[in-house]
């Protein structure tokens, strides 16, 4: 078996265009998807990120609270969702091994208590930043909580020993956030950067999101600058973390993109 990666249609959200771009207008209104990565490796299948909790999309305010309910809105189709694309491919949430959460947020974890046997891997200064948060009643989205097998970092990780899959740190967006590097059987190198790069214009322009979405603005430079290294000089291609644009020029499952 080589290593392949296939994208996962884990639903859409849709707010306010300023949130990312702080330079638009107010009142525009943006749509972007939110998207999982399974990656199959001789020694596991890998979940990157987990999307949306479905309870999320079928009742927002029960399900996180007015506010955040308030402000984004929730759009999940037919066969769309973490487990509905593993069905797809043949695949239950027990047949996943390893789940890499980019962060901590709930369009990206959300799914995260699916997969009790999947050993769940964090920063540790991502899970140290969230429970502090929670504890402070700073956060109505609980879905990373729950009896799960997770696996704190303390750094980048090399996720199976050979290179194929390799965790590296990208904070700023949130306090340990990460992405990962991946080496396809198909001779493709790729780094799927989650929110540490919302879509190339961000890291084109050099661009920060609004500072709501920022837990720190040089870490947040600092690792658009690695990622930028890694296309430039490393010739990665880069993933986005909800480039619409990009993700609909990605061959969706049940194909391998890579």
């Amino acid at each position: 078996m080589t290593v392949k990666v296939y994208a996962l249609n884990c639903g859409t959200l849709e707010f306010e265009r300023r949130s990312f771009f702080p330079d638009s207008e107010r009142g525009v209104a943006m749509r972007v998807p939110v998207p999982a990565f399974l990656i199959t490796h001789p020694k596991g299948k890998v979940l990157f990120d987990t999307g949306i909790h479905a309870d999320g999309f079928r009742d927002p305010v029960a399900h996180f609270g007015k506010p955040l309910a308030a402000y984004f809105k929730f759009f999940c189709g037919a066969g769309e969702g973490v487990a509905a694309q593993l069905r797809m491919l043949g695949l239950a949430p027990d047949d996943v091994t390893h789940v890499v959460n980019s962060h901590l947020h709930f369009d990206h974890c959300g799914c995260n208590a699916l997969f009790t046997r999947a050993e769940i891997i964090v920063q540790a200064a991502e899970m140290r930043a969230t429970r502090a948060a929670r504890d402070a009643d700073r956060r109505p989205d609980r879905d990373w909580e729950g009896p799960l097998n997770y696996r704190l970092l303390e750094g980048e990780h090399d996720l199976f020993g050979d290179g194929k899959l390799v965790v590296v740190p990208t904070p700023g967006h949130t306090a340990g956030h990460q992405s990962l590097r991946v080496e396809a059987g198909s001779g493709m190198r790729l780094c799927l950067t989650g929110d540490a790069c919302y879509t190339q214009e961000h890291l084109e322009r050099d661009l920060l999101p609004s500072t709501g979405a920022v837990f720190n603005a040089g870490d947040m430079r600092h690792s658009l600058g690695l990622l930028r290294r890694m296309r430039d000089r490393e010739g990665l291609a880069l993933v986005y973390g909800h480039d619409a644009a990009q993700l609909r020029d990605l061959r969706a499952a049940p194909e391998a993109f890579a």
